[in-house]
This record gives structure tokens, sequence and C-alpha cells, in this order.
């Protein structure tokens, strides 16, 4: 199975996949609109021609209850202005474990549009609207899905006709420590019936439909790269340098009447497409700059002080030993730090006492003074990794190219989505490897999340270096920032 082939696959088991905090206030779906720290924008097609306004929005988000506030929608060169207030109620419900599912409804909506002296106004009594989303939360990354329906009346100026607009959307996307994308599809159907006065004939009925296609997408990306410096007296050549940014997209496509000057219809369609795009102002992150000796000129430089100056990598001093194995307690470093995964330590009720009370661990080869225990036990409280025996961890010893895969594969949710049906990995030791990893090495694999022709040995039980290390979670890092990313916004967008 070729890689594409299996992000395919991917992408629709995890269509029924949790939305974090961070969409909490997102904005409803079935405007289609982005926005920026200073800026929200949309478009319309009520009127029967697009129209891009710009403006801003507020949202308040109260748990079971949110409020958006649209303010100063405008679109000046079309003569036409915009305001809306929108109230939803939100009832959610879980499985106790890791999904979520969410109903927001609609409460209240007042909207008013101004078009080239023509006014527009919706009923709050008359828009029935919802949402269902189904959330998905796994160590390393969330991910969600939905849909909505609703239907709206707008009024033409009281009472001189009505426009009906039925939307149906849905969302997908995902969110994790180097990234987060949200896609939603919205198709329109418009219904147009109006009669428009007129001082010769005493009037005329104008009725035409149409339809309009709205793709929507908010994407977070948080970028490295190395930055060198250009004078030579200084204590060090460069550094890695962190960018994180928000942009968003609309693309839209429509098929409408052509409409004259009066609000008459002339023949033939106006059918086409456009997009508009909102972004965030990047916020650069300059890492610490790591002192290894013992790595220059090697394959894997680059990489080794990319994790090392992340501190994933924790060297006790100025040797990294890239030939060296990989600890069990190293690995559930790294995998935590590029994760963003951590256990915070609880404040004791004993803070008080002269003499401050070790704080307690899960295992007893794991003191509290361990660099790495905050993410020792932050993995194997999400179940990434295992512990060894009773009460241990056992963080000196090697990790395993099987267990190093398991605990990626397992991070990233993924360890439930290998085929069903009798498969090979494709290594010459295919039978050697263990039943319990066979599935997350087969999709790291398909995943290129592994190094090398899958023709050759994989030697699942052979220690995994520290350089095979940096190899398979540079890997991870890449796939998180890029290729996740095309099965949610350029494989929709760009259909």
């Amino acid at each position: 199975m070729k890689k594409r082939t299996t992000q395919i696959l991917l992408m629709f088991l995890l269509i029924l996949s949790f939305i974090t905090q961070s969409y909490a206030l997102e904005i409803p779906g079935y405007e289609g609109g982005i926005q920026n720290q200073t800026t929200y924008k949309e478009v319309i097609f009520i009127t029967g021609e697009p129209i891009v306004l710009e403006g801003t929005v507020t949202i308040r988000d109260h748990g079971d209850r949110i409020t958006y506030t649209y303010r100063k929608l405008a679109n000046p060169k079309m003569n036409t202005t915009l305001t809306r207030n929108v109230t939803l109620t939100r009832e959610t419900t879980t499985d106790g474990k890791d999904q979520k599912q969410e109903v927001l409804t609609l409460d209240k909506y007042k909207e008013t549009i101004n078009a080239n002296g023509v006014r527009y106004e919706t009923d709050e009594e008359q828009y029935p609207w919802s949402k269902a989303m189904v959330f998905h939360e796994k160590p390393g990354a969330t991910y969600f899905a939905g849909n909505w329906d609703g239907r709206k009346t707008y009024t033409i100026n009281k009472n001189q006709g009505t426009v009906n607009v039925e939307s149906q959307g849905t969302v997908v996307g995902y969110d994790h420590n180097w990234g987060a994308t949200n896609t939603q599809s919205i198709v329109h159907f418009i219904e147009y019936n109006r009669r428009i006065n007129n001082a010769d004939n005493g009037g005329e009925d104008v009725s035409w439909e149409g339809t309009a296609e709205v793709n929507v997408v908010h994407n977070r990306t948080k970028d490295y790269h190395y930055e060198a410096n250009t004078p030579t007296q200084i204590s060090f050549r460069g550094g890695y340098l962190i960018t994180e940014k928000e942009e968003n997209i609309v693309k839209y496509s429509y098929d409408l009447p052509r409409v004259a000057e009066d609000g008459s219809v002339l023949r033939g369609r106006n059918s086409s497409s456009s997009s508009f795009t909102l972004d965030t102002n990047p916020i650069n992150k300059r890492l610490s700059i790591p002192t290894l000796t013992d790595i220059s000129g090697h394959a894997a430089e680059k990489d080794i002080l990319l994790l090392a100056s992340l501190e994933a990598l924790y060297p006790s001093g100025s040797n990294f030993g890239p030939s060296l194995p990989m600890s069990r307690g190293e690995f559930a470093r790294a995998l935590g730090v590029i994760l963003g995964i951590e256990k915070q330590q609880e404040e004791t009720t004993r803070r008080r006492t002269i003499q401050a009370q070790e704080p307690s661990t899960l295992f007893v080869d794991v003191p509290a003074v361990d660099p790495n225990q905050p993410y020792i036990e932050a993995v194997f409280e999400k179940g990434i990794m295992k512990g060894i025996g009773q009460d241990h961890f056992m963080p000196n010893q090697s990790i395993t190219k099987a267990e190093a895969v398991v605990a990626i594969i397992k991070a990233i949710g993924f360890e439930n989505l290998a085929p069903i049906q009798q498969y090979s990995t494709g290594y010459r030791d295919d039978p050697s490897i263990p039943l319990w990893a066979r599935d997350a090495i087969y999709l790291a694999t398909e995943l290129e999340l592994l190094e090398g022709n899958t023709n050759d040995y994989f030697q699942p039980n052979r220690a995994l270096t520290k350089t095979e290390a940096v190899d398979m979670l540079t890997r991870l890092i890449n796939y998180l920032q890029k290729d996740i990313r095309y099965d949610y916004r350029e494989r929709i967008l760009n259909y």
C-alpha cells in the first residue's frame, strides 16, 4: 500500500474523531467567516452576487452558552453593511474516557443586511439550526468532526418578499503541539422571491434560485529553521528559530443569476469562484543553544541540534553519544517534549511545614529529582508507554525499536487503524515482529515515520540508538507539521 492510499484511509477513519479548548470559540460554521487578531471577513450571496464583508466579531463563551456580536461588517464599494447577534446553547456528553459529543442549537439570532438601498432582515423566531460534533482526544493530538443544518428567512424591505437560505455543512480537524487545522465545507441553497414596485406597470415579481459552496480553513502552523550568525566573533554559530502563525482561507464558488441594479433578473447565469485570506502576525521564539561536541559533521547533526534546542534531548554533559542506545527515560522525555505532554506537579497541603515534603512519584525507580520524571509519568498516565514490573519504569534500560514505534503510534492515536485483514509489514524479518508491535510498525512504515527500505530487516528487539531515535522523532515532527495537514486542508480545498 502506498503512503497516499494509507493517508486517505486514515482520513476517512479519523472523520469520526475531539476538539481542544482552543476551538471552543470557533466562528459558527454556517457563516463561513474567518478572523485574525483585528479583523473578521465573510462572504454573502443573498443579493444575487457574492459580497465580501469586513468588520469585527466579539465572542464570549459561558460554557453552556456562546454569544457572538458582529460589528461594522461592511463593503463600501458595494454599498453593503451587516449587523448580527447570535446566541448558541451547548449540551455536552462524554463517555468518561476520550470521547465527547456536543450539540449546539440556536437560541437567539438577529441579522440585518442593507445592500444598495435594499434591507434584508431575519426573524429570530424563524431560524432552525443545529450542529452536532464528536471529539476524540488522543495523548498527542485531538481530532474532531461535525455536521450542521440550518434554514433562515430574510424579509425584503419588510413586505416586498423573502429570501430563504438553507445551509448544510461539515467540519473536520485536529489540534496538536505542532499545528492545528479546522476545515469547514458549507453549501448554501438560496431561494429569492420579491415584488418590485414599478410606477409604469404597478410592479414586477422577481424569483430566482442559486447555490454557493464555501470552504473555510483555519490553520495554525509551527515551523522551525536554523538561523546562522554572520559575525565570526560571536560565541555561537547560530541557533534554531520557531515561528508560529495562523492562516485563514476562504475559497468559494457560486451559481447565481445575473441581476440588474433595479433587482430584475437578466438572461444568463453568474457562475465563478474566488478566495480571500487573513493571516496573523508571526510569533518568533529563539531556542536554547546546545553545547554538544561529539556531533560535528555527523549525518544527523542538524536534527540532533534541533531536538537538543527543544530540550527534547537532555544530555548531562557536552557529549551526546549518537551511536549509544536510547534509554526509556530519555525517549519518554523526547516524546513528551515534542508532543507538549508533561505532568504538572500538584501542590500539597503540607507545603507550609518547615521541611518541604518531597513530591510523590508513580515509580520507585524514578525519583522526583530526575529531570525526565514529569515526562515519564505523563506518557505513562496517557497510555503511551508502560511500566515494567510492579511500580517500576526502568528509565535507564534501553528502549527497543518496537517499543519506540508503538509509543509514537499510540501518541498520535493511530493504533487501531491498521488493516483488519492479514498483511505483511514488508520487512524480511516480518515473522519475528511481535504481535503487539505489528500494527504500529506497519503504520509507521506507511506514514514514512521510519527510515530505510522495507526489504531490509526491522530488528524489533534491538536497542534503538540515539541517532535512530532522533531520525524517528524528527520525522514525527515533520509528519505533524505537513503530511497530516495535507489531508485536512489541501485535499479538501483542491479536490
